[in-house]
């Protein structure tokens, strides 16, 4: 995914902050703590930059109170960007799996809670008819989208990588595809969960909601830049800001510490998908 206009306008600003102070990058970015990568990729606008390197970063290059609160408010800017789906859309539905692929490709770690069977989890047939429902913008393009989504899943075989997800008891009870398509999909979330590196959890009908379900989100650990992606159905909201993190990773682990796994989570799986 390329740099927003946001982080292209931060990164210009840090640009001429450093500039103006007469440092070169390496000598930033030795005051800094950073690589000169590190410095290089903030200032074209290619990663996220916490509001603590803002600060710094104006300290370091003697920037006033003003324009320090200046680079905060547009650091806020660059780390949540809104997209329409007509936007991201624009390249392709198939183009924007492979968006998805590269988020998670850079991801150690990637925390997923939905409201219905996730993309790496999905078979071709539930795959299909969620993007054919997600096709807001009227793309179409789904045989080539399905395709695409269908080569992201071997990502789950990188052992080097984890994948948690947490699926509410409603999620498994949707009917996207017909009762062979369910028991198909099913088959599939058992088959993956005996991964190592991934874990699925049920959080039943029964338990006590640990928070407000409002909406499904996505959380990738990335090293230095983790982002939490949320999808509505014209918009997706994607972001850094720590704060929001922060209390994303809250509700992750409250969410996983009131869902059942293991057999539970398997008996749930079968029951709610194929009745049995």
């Amino acid at each position: 995914m390329g740099p927003t206009i946001e982080q292209r306008q931060l990164g210009a600003a840090l640009r001429n902050l450093r500039r103006q102070a007469g440092l070169s990058g390496d000598a930033l970015a030795a005051i800094l703590g950073r690589s000169q990568t590190s410095i290089s990729r903030a200032e074209m606008g290619q990663r996220k930059v916490s509001p603590d390197e803002i600060a710094k970063w104006a300290e370091a290059t003697g920037a006033g109170q003003g324009e320090t609160e200046r680079l905060l408010r547009l650091g806020r800017d660059a780390r949540a960007v809104v997209s329409s789906w007509w936007d991201v859309h624009a390249g392709g539905m198939a183009r924007r799996q492979q968006e998805i692929a590269g988020l998670e490709a850079s991801s150690t770690r990637v925390c997923n809670y939905q409201l219905f069977v996730p993309g790496l989890l999905q078979t071709s047939d539930y795959a299909r008819q969620a993007l054919t429902l997600a096709d807001v913008s009227g793309q179409g393009g789904v045989a080539a989208a399905v395709a695409a989504r269908m080569h992201r899943q071997e990502v789950l075989y990188d052992e080097a990588r984890r994948f948690d997800y947490v699926l509410p008891e409603s999620a498994l009870r949707w009917r996207f595809v017909g009762a062979a398509g369910m028991r198909a999909q099913a088959d599939r979330l058992l088959s993956v969960d005996s991964l190592p590196n991934v874990t699925i959890a049920v959080l039943p009908f029964a338990a006590e909601l640990p928070g407000l379900p409002t909406s499904g989100f996505v959380i990738y650990e990335r090293p230095d830049e983790p982002l939490v992606l949320i999808e509505t159905l014209t918009d997706e909201l994607l972001f850094g800001d720590d704060r929001e993190v922060t209390a994303y990773r809250g509700s992750f682990a409250r969410m996983t510490a009131a869902a059942v796994t293991g057999d539970e989570a398997h008996e749930l799986i079968k029951q709610a998908m194929t009745g049995h």
